[in-house]
């Protein structure tokens, strides 16, 4: 007969477990159970699993039990060794206009270790050198859904393996085999470019290589989908609309993940917001700011002053000199659509905007500001774009790549955006190195693959995709997580470490966070980094402003008054 060693037997039902304890633990036992006393090991109070040293002829004798659904030798023993899901040495660069094909997304080192600000250098030219990050999740079993431009799904960043072999994880779906059941008229199959030129462009790859990517994003287990919100690439009439109801079948009618057991959660990154064009300032007769009407003439510079006091900014910069940047809209059909959405299960989260402008809530002081322009009459500016300021969407806002990590200049901000994100000098994959009609300088080769580009840009759009990454590896773990849980999460684990709130976000350099949050995305680590990775207490995140909702809960001991 071989050695003892030592075996964990686990109990398929808890209500077994006694009745196990004893056929094991005295002589005389079942037919599948040894004839002696087993010499106990380890008795863990709130497992299925116990401890035991048995011979090998007596585990496979076990096994046959039918309360037992396993008996095997410790995970570590057989060369089963627990390990972060992943991680990296690297240099994590933040530096503007230039970086080396091995540089690394900036945010990834700042979010996971919550660095301070003093240790990445000077403005323009700080970078962290030779640093390791560890996660201990990946979005693995989880559906990431980038609606965006098209991306290439043989970019090495979306490969199996962090070398870029191993195939892709990026799915090419057919997005049409649901307009017969949705009672559209569309070709039979969905189109997805070839390259990164009009009317596709490198944004969707790089939005997906900072949510999934395997070097440079979070998720880098997670299932990658992709749909445009442009009717020029769905090549169908009003796109922007209708892809509501083809994300909503997705999520309600995908397949059971046999590895699983259940359905994967779905988590939907939209960088991109309806907005009114620009329009010259020439133009404005007055302007609206916190229920005051202020009129506005004179010179191009004191009609600047005068908007710029009043809640509207106006930068002057090349293309955009005497006009305002496109203000944000909203658009109710299409809000409806996003509710509906959240209430089936799917996580939305959308960029706050690159223009500049206050995004405030309903009742908030500047919810109502607005201009009028001779031509359209009352537009109100500062209620943010559809989708990311819809109702109970995620909203995220940019922090610029500057030591003193203020608001990136162009975001828009306010009380509306939920939470801030590394959003400039964002390094990640584009589809090619086609500069139309968005031009990301420089474009560098990828280091595992010649054929293939990265580029340093920034956006709203990429702050976006940072969040996106983070609650998809919290999904993996929380597969029942919901839009509000996921804000939930942002709210009590950020670090409250963005720029000065105190300066005028409406005038040079832009940079003020004005009236609003100053919430800094970070990464959780809900399970150790090492050691035992089961089972895993899963504690769902407080909401402060509302009693009972700490799961599970802790019991209260109420002594009865006696009279």
């Amino acid at each position: 007969m071989s050695e003892l060693k030592e075996y964990i037997v686990s109990c398929k039902n808890k209500q077994d477990l006694d009745s196990l304890y004893d056929d094991m633990e005295t002589p005389g036992g079942n037919l599948y159970i040894p004839d002696r006393a087993v010499e106990l090991v380890h008795r863990r109070a709130i497992s299925r699993n116990t401890h035991y040293m048995l011979t090998e002829e007596e585990a496979e004798q076990v096994r046959n039990d039918p309360r037992v659904i396993f008996c095997q030798r410790p995970a570590t023993d057989l060369g089963i060794v627990p390990t972060p899901f992943w991680s990296q040495t690297a240099d994590f660069n933040k530096t503007t206009g230039t970086f080396a094909s091995d540089d690394k997304n900036w945010g990834l080192y700042r979010v996971i270790e919550g660095d301070t600000v003093a240790n990445w250098g000077s403005d323009n030219t700080a970078e962290i050198t030779n640093r390791t990050i560890v996660t201990t999740s990946s979005g693995k079993n989880v559906d990431v859904v980038i609606v965006d431009a098209h991306i290439n799904p043989d970019h090495p960043e979306f490969a199996v393996n962090p070398d870029g072999t191993g195939g892709s994880r990026v799915n090419q779906f057919n997005w049409f085999q649901y307009s017969s059941a949705l009672g559209y008229s569309t070709p039979a199959t969905y189109t997805y470019s070839t390259s990164g030129a009009s009317p596709n462009s490198n944004h969707g790859t790089h939005v997906a290589g900072t949510a999934c990517g395997n070097t440079q994003g979070w998720a880098r287990d997670a299932n990658i989908y992709n749909m445009a919100f442009l009717d020029s690439l769905s090549g169908v009439l009003y796109w922007d609309e209708k892809m509501w109801d083809y994300l909503r079948y997705f999520h309600l009618n995908k397949a059971i993940n046999p590895d699983t057991g259940r359905k994967n959660p779905t988590i939907t990154n939209h960088s991109w917001g309806y907005s009114w064009p620009n329009n010259d300032i020439t133009e404005f007769t007055n302007v609206r700011y916190q229920g005051t009407d202020v009129a506005v003439s004179g010179t191009i510079l004191e009609r600047k002053s005068i908007l710029e006091a009043n809640g509207c900014p106006i930068p002057l910069i090349p293309d955009y000199y005497e006009k305002t940047f496109q203000y944000p809209s909203r658009w109710t059909p299409t809000e409806l659509d996003i509710q509906d959405a959240i209430d089936e299960g799917v996580i939305i989260i959308a960029a706050a905007g690159n223009d500049f402008w206050m995004c405030d809530i309903p009742g908030g002081q500047d919810y109502d500001n607005h201009f009028q322009d001779g031509i359209l009459d009352a537009l109100k500016h500062s209620r943010g774009s559809t989708p990311g300021s819809a109702d109970n969407v995620i909203c995220v806002g940019s922090i610029g790549s500057k030591v003193a990590e203020y608001k990136s200049w162009f975001s828009n901000y306010g009380p509306r955006v939920d939470v801030w994100a590394p959003g400039s000098d964002i390094i990640s994959a584009v589809y090619d190195n086609t500069t139309t009609p968005v031009s990301y300088n420089p474009i560098i080769a990828d280091s595992r693959n010649s054929s293939y580009y990265l580029a340093s840009i920034n956006g709203t759009s990429m702050a976006c995709p940072q969040v996106t990454g983070v609650i998809a590896c919290l999904a993996e773990l929380e597969p029942n997580l919901t839009q509000a849980e996921a804000l939930q999460y942002l709210k009590e684990t950020f670090l409250a470490e963005v720029g000065d709130p105190g300066s005028n976000p409406n005038s040079s350099p832009y940079e003020g966070f004005g009236v609003g949050n100053n919430r800094y995305l970070f990464y959780k680590k809900k399970r150790p980094e090492e050691g035992t990775s089961f089972p895993r207490l899963s504690i769902k995140n407080r909401n402060p402003e509302v009693d009972g909702v700490k799961y599970p809960r802790t019991r209260n001991t109420v002594t009865k008054r006696q009279n």
